[in-house]
């Protein structure tokens, strides 16, 4: 039972990108929402009658899956993970009030290599996709306070490395510029799943928060930002099985931080970071790496 759930888990990792790729799930010690993605300008949108291309491309290795107790749970549990998610993000021409309209789909693809001292299995395919349907978008007058918030909506595409259930996630998202060199970031929010009809499992609501820290500490390399980053998860409600609570729970509940840097270009940018994982419980343990950039495409 044990190996079989985990051996699961990676599979969820395939949405892993987006808000921007959103998608992983409890029911495996993973999320819908991809932890640890939004970290830079988090609370801009495109202008309206803008669209941008954005790219993810993350590394993940985990040697290790935590009881409740942050101790090893799965005997030789190792696993790898490649993931690529293109997320296309429109801005509406007009606006509803003070705010603007946007909506984004993501889809990603995953390579996915999950070993345990009983077996092993390796995928390759799409993964679950997120829509994002409407976001309400908003800014100051000032200019250096942005927020946008909406639903993400996670669609199980039923491959090998799809979670085969539907998750929402009501989520809102927040930049704050209190000096020309220094932005301040997070995304906030909870996701909610439908029931996985395959094996009867019904996974607890998430809470996740994304932040990020950015500093431009050079004039004569303004566009260069350097910053710390990381998340943060906690699981509020047990797993069930056919109506029964999974063990004491199921729980899960993860953090991790580490440095990032990026350089704008173009009205685009590109960033690279890295994420420690710790405290972690009921989840995989261990480091991603990702190399993300954002494209305009213009009106």
């Amino acid at each position: 039972m044990i190996n079989s759930r985990c051996a699961a888990y990676i599979v969820t990792l395939s949405a892993m990108l987006v808000n921007d790729f959103p998608a992983m799930a409890t029911e495996n010690g993973t999320t819908a929402y991809p932890v640890g993605v939004n970290t830079i300008v988090n609370g801009l949108v495109p202008a309206p009658g803008e669209t941008w291309i954005q790219n993810y491309t993350v590394y993940y290795g985990a040697s290790d899956f935590s009881d409740g107790s942050g101790d090893s749970l799965v005997p030789g549990f190792d696993s790898d993970a490649f993931l690529n998610a293109t997320r296309i993000f429109h801005t509406w021409d007009g606006t509803f009030g003070p705010f603007t309209l946007s909506s984004a789909v993501v889809v990603p693809f995953v390579d996915l290599d999950i070993r345990t001292d009983f077996s092993h299995s390796s995928e390759f395919a799409v993964g679950d996709i997120t829509l994002q349907p409407l976001y309400l978008g908003w800014s100051n007058a000032q200019k250096n306070f942005f927020a946008y918030g909406g639903v993400d909506l996670f669609i199980p595409t039923k491959t090998d490395v799809s979670n085969n259930f539907y998750s929402f996630a009501p989520n809102l998202n927040l930049t704050w510029f209190p000096s020309s060199k220094l932005e301040l970031s997070a995304s906030f929010g909870a996701e909610f799943h439908t029931k996985n009809h395959s094996t009867d499992y019904q996974s607890g609501t998430v809470f996740f928060l994304d932040w990020g820290a950015n500093y431009r500490a050079f004039d004569s390399l303004p566009n260069l930002g350097i910053g710390l980053q990381g998340y943060a998860i906690k699981q509020i409600s047990d797993d069930t099985v056919a109506g029964a609570t999974v063990g004491d729970g199921f729980r899960q509940q993860g953090f991790a931080i580490g440095p990032q840097i990026s350089y704008a270009v173009g009205g685009g940018g590109v960033a690279l970071k890295w994420q420690h994982e710790f405290d972690t419980e009921y989840r995989p343990n261990g480091d991603r790496v990702w190399l993300q950039f954002n494209m305009p495409l213009g009106k």
